[in-house]
């Protein structure tokens, strides 16, 4: 498992955000899940937070199948994704790590 960092919504950009993981989630999720072949990836989840400051925060994790490796940046939708993350996200913490993980 690959965790990415937590990462603060910017002001005003939520909705912009929402929108982008509907659009990777409905319209262009096989252009997506393509991309998870040569990044070693199984699954993706992205979970958003409301914290107690008022703010929204973004924690992101990957399965991954092997060596973990970040998206090929010639792609387009992974240069789309990078613009949006950068446009909407800031991040507050380094990378995370995994401190436990159970299945039955």
């Amino acid at each position: 498992m690959h965790f990415s960092r937590l990462l603060k919504v910017k002001e005003g950009k939520l909705e912009t955000l929402k929108d982008w993981f509907y659009v990777l989630g409905g319209d262009r999720k096989e252009e997506a899940i393509a991309t998870f072949e040569y990044e070693n990836v199984s699954r993706e989840v992205f979970a958003l937070f409301k914290g107690r400051d008022g703010h929204h925060y973004v924690i992101g994790f990957n399965e991954v199948t092997g060596e973990y490796r970040k998206g090929d940046p010639e792609v387009k939708i992974n240069q789309e994704h990078t613009k949006i993350l950068k446009e909407c996200l800031e991040p507050v913490s380094e990378n995370g790590s995994v401190l436990l993980d159970l299945s039955a």
